[in-house]
């Protein structure tokens, strides 16, 4: 689709009522993981829409520009609230958590795949291999804190594995930025990529250094703390490869631009029709701003927004199951660390005087929060949790989490790569009658009668007869048997 194009909606009509602002929620034991997925990114790019107009207006003397840039600015508010407002009540922080990283994985899985140019895609691909680890350290705690297995929400969709260790993730924050691409030559693809990956790693930074104080567990606060640190060297990273020399409203074009893309994208893609209809409404709002955008870039730059552009929208928002490529990319690229000048060499070819091994010695002189959550993982269930489909590759969780290490270990690093994960048919018998067995399932992809399979308003529909439990009851959260 061209969306130059098409008609956008009037910026008259778009301002919307509080009731139509703040809709009702999804619901959590239904709603596609995917779909979840989709809401937490397009609530990080209205995010980013909305810091980058203030920015701008903050560095503009042009006091028309700054009332417009206010005006669209409301709209965009209302549209993150709308978005961000899907997010139900009773979905615990480490379940949202959990969420988020399953973004993170996909998401630059799927943008890395897409990626035509092979600087940023290896700049991806090092990124996802943090997320992956990421994931995996967050679910054992999920395990602990909840007694929820992480695929109630991947849905069996994302593996659960080790990558490169968490507590190897902090770099002497000066090696995070990358080279940037050039503006004259990047594909408009390229450039959505890099905006669209900020936005959604800005959004998990903000996130976890807001909300990692929500449990009173200090293993917790520490490992959110931990991470949050890293997620901020994502946005330094990612940041980092658009071209400098944009102007401010060449970056407001590529803004609009690549908010189009991206709700075209889900809406394209999105299987709840109650939502797949919020897509379609900020789809044709986002239309009508990218014209704004672009008769501004015209007046004052004497510039046609197609050339900056391109004609067809990207696709960046696509949400699918990326097991294969990431366990190729984990299989080649675990060891890779970042060097000064914007590049990568293994382990073994770092230079003595490696300046991230001065910050890791710094930041983990008690202990890496990250590998503490492995030890008490084990030290409860007798094993670390690893979901993954492929057995063989589950039996070499240890191995990974150990020989990828750096160098630079902290001094609680989980050690014994000998002691496999527990097979969960052993995990079952263990549990007894507190376990119950979830399949992985799909929402019916017409709903109910034509109405809403996630939202409250409407019939709801009933739940695949997969997703029902097939033995015992579902205990309550901190009921479980180790405990």
């Amino acid at each position: 689709m061209n969306p130059f194009k098409e008609k956008g909606t009037p910026i008259e009509s778009q301002v919307r009522s509080w009731k139509q602002v703040a809709q009702a929620p999804y619901m959590k034991q239904e709603v596609d993981a995917f779909t979840r997925c989709r809401v937490i990114l397009m609530n990080g790019i209205e995010v980013e829409a909305g810091v980058f107009s203030h920015s701008f207006a903050r560095v503009s003397q042009d006091t028309e520009l700054k009332q417009t840039l206010a005006r669209l600015r409301l709209i965009e508010h209302q549209q993150q609230n709308t978005i961000n407002w899907l997010n139900p009540a009773d979905q615990s922080v480490l379940e949202t958590t959990i969420a988020f990283e399953q973004v993170a994985i996909e998401l630059t899985a799927y943008l890395a795949r897409h990626e035509p140019d092979p600087y940023v895609k290896m700049a991806f691909d090092f990124g996802l291999l943090e997320d992956f680890d990421h994931l995996y350290r967050y679910s054992q705690m999920l395990d602990l804190i909840h007694g929820k297995d992480p695929n109630e929400i991947l849905q069996g969709r994302t593996d659960v594995f080790p990558a490169r260790p968490t507590q190897d993730h902090h770099n002497d924050p000066g090696l995070r930025i990358l080279k940037n691409y050039d503006k004259t030559t990047a594909s408009p693809i390229t450039k959505a990529h890099a905006l669209t990956l900020m936005a959604g790693e800005q959004q998990t930074w903000n996130y976890y250094k807001n909300v990692g104080n929500s449990y009173g567990s200090p293993e917790v606060r520490q490992l959110y703390a931990e991470i949050s640190a890293v997620e901020e060297e994502h946005v330094s990273q990612y940041e980092s490869l658009i071209d400098p020399s944009e102007t401010m409203l060449e970056k407001w074009v590529m803004h609009e631009f690549n908010e189009c893309a991206n709700y075209y994208t889900c809406y394209m893609t999105e299987v709840d029709p109650r939502i797949k209809s919020i897509w379609e409404q900020f789809l044709s709002f986002e239309i009508e701003q990218l014209r704004i955008a672009g008769e501004y870039l015209k007046r004052m730059e004497n510039r046609d927004p197609q050339e900056l552009c391109g004609v067809d929208l990207p696709t960046p928002a696509t949400f699918e199951t990326n097991r294969e490529y990431v366990t190729k990319v984990l299989k080649e690229t675990a060891t890779l660390r970042l060097i000064e000048g914007g590049e990568w060499v293994h382990v073994p070819e770092l230079p003595s005087n490696w300046p991230s091994h001065r910050y890791q010695e710094a930041e983990q002189a008690d202990g890496a929060p990250s590998e503490a959550v492995v030890a008490m993982r084990i030290g409860a269930a007798g094993a670390e949790l690893v979901r993954t489909g492929d057995k063989a590759m589950a039996q070499e969780a240890g191995r990974v989490r150990e020989m990828t290490l750096d160098g630079s270990d902290a001094p609680n690093t989980v050690q014994g790569y000998d002691r496999l994960p527990t097979p969960i048919e052993e995990e079952v018998a263990r549990l007894g009658p507190l376990a119950m067995e979830i399949d992985d399932f799909r929402l019916p992809s017409n709903g109910s009668n034509g109405k809403s399979t996630n939202g409250r308003s409407g019939s709801r529909a009933k739940a695949p007869a997969a997703a029902t439990p097939k033995a015992g009851t579902r205990p309550q959260a901190g009921t479980r048997a180790k405990k």
